[in-house]
């Protein structure tokens, strides 16, 4: 942003989107905000590989932690500049992300915690999350949420590769990541790595649910691939494995004399930019 200032750069992004405002007051500098194809998610361990015994693996605990989580004000207050709340476990652009198909879950923490009472947890439960996720302040909502219904998550933050080895090794109750499909506008870039058999950041191991997923992933048919889809995130939302929480939203700053659009799949595309 400095380098910006002083006019030694034309174009940055992935900043921080609280100094839009002050950029915008430049003559000669913008700053545009563009929401992009990346969710940002919470995987509930609900096959028991952080441990058999984990609570996670009911799904009753886990719709109470859908119930918990406000994440329609997460999208709008925390992340903001157009973020929204996706109601299947994909973006909603991609083919086979069928939003309509999906169990919707409200935010009401009494839900939550009649729900968590129903499963054995009147009380609630202590549990871990492990996070990457920058500004730490975005951990820190979903962890006050889960606290005010009796869910007593206990932050683990760490670098992404890390982060990523702990989840892969099985050692995640919660783990909150972000996914970016890498600009594929199909839910085969997001189902097969959270659902798929054999996948490492599958929590669900559900065998109807990679059935359906390598099915969908198996033809060119766009029929056989939606219904094997359909069913996939009925049953995804249904017994509440992953929790897509919000859409990311990018900030990118450059030179007023600089003519550059913005996509959603996070890739900047100079080659289609100019001066003016």
């Amino acid at each position: 942003v400095t380098e910006l200032l002083a006019g030694k750069t034309d174009w940055i992004w992935n900043i921080n989107p609280d100094q839009q405002k002050d950029i915008n007051k430049m003559p000669t500098l913008t700053a545009v905000r563009q929401e992009s194809m990346r969710i940002g998610y919470l995987s509930i361990d609900a096959a028991g590989r952080s441990g058999a015994d984990n609570p996670l693996t009911k799904q009753k605990v886990r719709e109470a932690i859908w119930h918990a989580i406000n994440r329609k004000e997460f999208a709008d207050k925390l992340v903001g500049g157009g973020s929204r709340v996706p109601p299947a476990p994909c973006f909603p652009s991609q083919f086979g992300c069928n939003g309509d198909i999906a169990v919707k879950y409200d935010y009401s923490p009494e839900k939550a915690k009649l729900l968590l009472a129903e499963a054995g947890y009147p009380n609630g439960f202590d549990i871990e999350m492990v996070s990457y996720v920058q500004p730490t302040t975005w951990g820190a909502a979903i962890q006050n949420y889960l606290n005010a219904v009796g869910i007593r998550a206990k932050i683990t933050q760490l670098q992404v590769a890390p982060a990523i080895q702990k989840a892969w090794a099985g050692q995640a109750p919660l783990y909150m990541g972000s996914w970016g499909s890498y600009s594929i506008n199909d839910v085969s870039a997001v189902l097969p790595v959270m659902f798929g058999a054999g996948a490492p950041d599958n929590y669900s191991k559900d065998p109807e649910l990679e059935k359906l997923v390598a099915e969908g992933g198996a033809t060119a048919d766009k029929d056989v691939r939606k219904k094997a889809y359909d069913k996939a995130i009925e049953i995804a939302t249904a017994k509440a494995y992953w929790l897509p929480i919000h859409t990311y939203v990018t900030t990118y700053a450059f030179t007023k004399q600089l003519d550059m659009k913005t996509y959603p799949d996070e890739l900047p595309r100079f080659y289609y930019a100019k001066w003016k």
